[in-house]
C-alpha cells in the first residue's frame, strides 16, 4: 500500500491476539475521528473492518532516537541525496518495521557538515514540506553537542519555534580529543563534517578552547526546553556523578547509560532509562556498553529505541519475551507506552479508549523474524502486505 496515495479512515480492528491494557486477547478496536473510541462508538462511517485473525495487534512503536536517516541523506561520505527524496524512502522503512511515531535524531555539532546548522534546517524545511505525504508521525529529536556553545542561540530558536519536540544534550568531543593523532580515524569524520583533516582537527581543539563556558550554556539551553514543555535527556552517561550532574539540570532521561552504576543512580533518582534495542538483538552493545538485554532483567532499563537500525525495536521487544526476560505486554511497553510518556506524548503508545489510533499486525510465526503486515496511524491504513490485505480486509456497511 502506497503512503501517498488517499486512504479512507478505517472502521476498526479485531483479533484474537490484541495487545490491550487488559492483556493479550481477543479484542474489537473501534476508530473514530484518529481515535481509539469507547465501547459503543459508532466507526467512521464507509470505513474498511480489519479483521487480524491470530495475528498479533500491537501498539504502533514510538521511537524515541533513532538516527537512521543519516545514511539516506548521506550514504557514503560526501555523496548526498535531497532530503525529499530520502525521507519518502525512510519514512516506508518506519512503517514496515512498525514504527508509526518516530523521533529522528537530528544532531546540531560543532563537528559541522551532515551534523550542523545547514543540514539541520534542510531536515526541519523538508518534514514542512512533506508533512501530508509521509505516512508515520515525524518529530525531531535535537542532539546537541555541548561544547557547542556557538549554536545554543539558534538551537533555542528552533525551540521556541516549535520545530524540536525532544531535547538529548550530547558530548562526543572526549572520544574525539582522544582520536588527535589517529589521522585515519579522525578522517571519517571529516568526510561526515564535509572539510579536511586539519580543518577538523582545528574544529576540535576550538571546541576543546569552549569548556569553561559549557555548563552555563547547558543550563540555559535545557531551561529554555523545559519552558517549551520539551522532555530533556543527556547521552552516555558514563558514572554516577555525570546522571547525577545532568539530573540536576533538568535531564530526566538518561540515553545509552555507559556504566551499571550510572543506570542504577538513574534509577534511584527516577529518571527514565533508554538502551538501544540493536544491543539486545546482536546480545552486545557495538561500544562496550552494558548489554541492555541484562539491563532489562535488572529492572535498569525503560526505553528501548531504533537507533542506528530501524527494524530493532520490534525484534527486541520480541526477543525478550521470546527468552522469558519478560512477558509480552511489558515488553512492548520499552517501545510504545514508555517512550511516549518519557516524550511527554500522552495520547498513545497504548490500545486503549481514547488514545491515538495507532496500530501494527505483525505475523510473528517464525521464531526471530517478525513481519509487520499491516501498520495503521490516526486509524488509516498506511502500510500493508498484499497477503495481509487479501486474506483479512473486508467492506462494511455505512
Amino acid at each position: 500500500m502506497n503512503p501517498d496515495s488517499p486512504s479512507p479512515a478505517l472502521a476498526g480492528i479485531s483479533g484474537n491476539r490484541v495487545l490491550t491494557p487488559a492483556g493479550l486477547g481477543g479484542s474489537h478496536l473501534v476508530f473514530r475521528d484518529g481515535r481509539i473510541g469507547d465501547p459503543g462508538t459508532a466507526p467512521a462511517a464507509g470505513g474498511a473492518w480489519l479483521d487480524a485473525g491470530d495475528l498479533l495487534v500491537l501498539p504502533g512503536i514510538v521511537d524515541l532516537h533513532g538516527d537512521a536517516f543519516e545514511r539516506a541523506v548521506m550514504p557514503r561520505p560526501g555523496v548526498t541525496f535531497p532530503y525529499d527524496a530520502a525521507l519518502h524512502d525512510v519514512d516506508r522503512q518506519l512503517l514496515a518495521n512498525g514504527i508509526t511515531t518516530e523521533f529522528h535524531g537530528v544532531t546540531l555539532s560543532w563537528e559541522g557538515g551532515l551534523r550542523g546548522e545547514p543540514y539541520a534546517e534542510r531536515m526541519f524545511e523538508c518534514l514542512e514540506r512533506m508533512r501530508g505525504a509521509l505516512g508515520a508521525r515525524h518529530h525531531v529529536h535535537l542532539r546537541f553537542e555541548t561544547h557547542h556553545v556557538d549554536g545554543v542561540g539558534i538551537a533555542q530558536q528552533w525551540i521556541r519555534a516549535g520545530r524540536v519536540q525532544f531535547l538529548a544534550l550530547n558530548d562526543h568531543l572526549p572520544g574525539m580529543a582522544r582520536r588527535l593523532g589517529d589521522d585515519r580515524k579522525l578522517l571519517q569524520y571529516a568526510d561526515r563534517a564535509e572539510c579536511d583533516l586539519d580543518t577538523f582537527q582545528a574544529r576540535i581543539r576550538q571546541a576543546m578552547a569552549a569548556a569553561d563556558d559549557v555548563g552555563d550554556a547547558m543550563r540555559e539551553l535545557a531551561r529554555s526546553a523545559r519552558e517549551a514543555g520539551l522532555s530533556v535527556a543527556s547521552h552516555d552517561d558514563p558514572d554516577a556523578a555525570t546522571r547525577r550532574y545532568y539530573h540536576q539540570l533538568g535531564c530526566r532521561v538518561a540515553e545509552f547509560p555507559l556504566t551499571a552504576e550510572a543506570a542504577r543512580v538513574a534509577r534511584d533518582l527516577g529518571d527514565a532509562i533508554v538502551f538501544g534495542a540493536p544491543n539486545v538483538v546482536r546480545g552486545r552493545s557495538h561500544t562496550n556498553a552494558p548489554n541492555a538485554a541484562e539491563m532489562v532483567r535488572a529492572g535498569l532499563c525503560d526505553i528501548l529505541t531504533s537507533d542506528y537500525y530501524y527494524p530493532a525495536p520490534l525484534a527486541a521487544a520480541l526477543r525478550l519475551a521470546d527468552q522469558g526476560i519478560l512477558p509480552l505486554p511489558q515488553a512492548w511497553r520499552l517501545v510504545s507506552a514508555n517512550p511516549a510518556r518519557a516524550a511527554g506524548l500522552a495520547d498513545r503508545g497504548t490500545l486503549a479508549a481514547g488514545q491515538a489510533a495507532d496500530a501494527i499486525v505483525v505475523d510473528d510465526s517464525l521464531p526471530g523474524l517478525p513481519r509487520v503486515c499491516a501498520a495503521i496511524v490516526g486509524g488509516v491504513l498506511r502500510h500493508a502486505t498484499r497477503s495481509f490485505e487479501a486474506a483479512h480486509a473486508q467492506r462494511i456497511a455505512a
